[in-house]
């Protein structure tokens, strides 16, 4: 198989597990808030809090995975992409406020979680093209489904940050982008090479961005009427992250 080839093929299966999947996603959550009334916005935002609560953990899991006690370098990599991911995102938030006199635009929350379900994306991206480059390509086939249910969970964590708002066709495309093609860009990188030290930054950087997207939710939110109906929504969707995450396990042999 020639280089060319090679990269298309990765490109599409990124595309089958990724991309496709995060705009199903996006789809299902527009229409569930177009059908439901808006005493459910809190449980389908505390959906998107589960989903990305659980893919904060499974992101930092998979950095400290690829640290070592005695690999000094990885500390450094792993704790300075940890302060770029978070505490950089704080930083531009509050650069965003100053420019807008306080006033946060409406979708830069919505635009954050598609850009850290991007960067965890991407290291889905990763696993897929390193077992398709070393043949396994039955395992290959086996990730491209599971994580293509797993990615169809996460567009109702960017629609569920919206509300009750309406979203441009615009701006749904490019969130499905942001949160959808770095599943590509991780199948073809790892297809061709890829380095332990960029794949713990890929990690760490993720995880941060995440976390910020979780403190933001919960301080919007996690108010007095709405505290159980957030609560059982969180608690929906890291059971349904969880029980998509164990279903690839069963099919694939491969923990997530």
């Amino acid at each position: 198989m020639d280089q060319q080839q090679l990269f298309w093929q990765l490109i599409g299966f990124g595309t089958v597990a990724g991309l496709i999947p995060v705009y199903l996603g996006i789809a299902a959550a527009l229409l569930a808030i177009k059908i439901l009334n808006r005493s459910w916005e809190g449980f389908l935002t505390g959906i998107a809090t589960g989903i990305l609560v659980y893919l904060f953990f499974d992101l930092m899991h998979e950095a400290v995975e690829l640290t070592s006690a005695k690999d000094p370098t990885s500390w450094v990599i792993f704790l300075g992409s940890l302060l770029l991911g978070f505490v950089g995102l704080v930083a531009m938030e509050q650069r965003q406020q100053g420019r807008n006199r306080f006033e946060v635009p409406r979708l830069f929350l919505p635009y954050m979680i598609a850009l850290g379900m991007g960067l965890h994306n991407l290291g889905e991206g990763l696993a897929i093209g390193a077992s398709y480059a070393h043949g396994e390509w039955v395992l290959s086939g086996v990730l491209i489904g599971g994580f293509a249910l797993h990615n169809g969970t996460e567009g109702f964590a960017i629609v569920g940050s919206v509300g009750k708002a309406r979203l441009a066709a615009k701006d749904i495309f490019l969130m499905g982008l942001i949160a959808g093609l770095p599943t590509c860009l991780g199948a073809v990188i790892s297809g061709f090479t890829v380095a332990p030290y960029l794949s713990i930054m890929f990690y760490t950087v993720a995880a941060g961005s995440l976390l910020y997207v979780i403190f933001s939710l919960v301080s919007i939110f996690y108010t007095a009427t709405r505290r159980m109906q957030t609560a059982t929504g969180v608690f929906a969707g890291v059971s349904l992250m969880y029980v998509t995450a164990m279903l690839l396990t069963i099919f694939s042999g491969m923990k997530t």
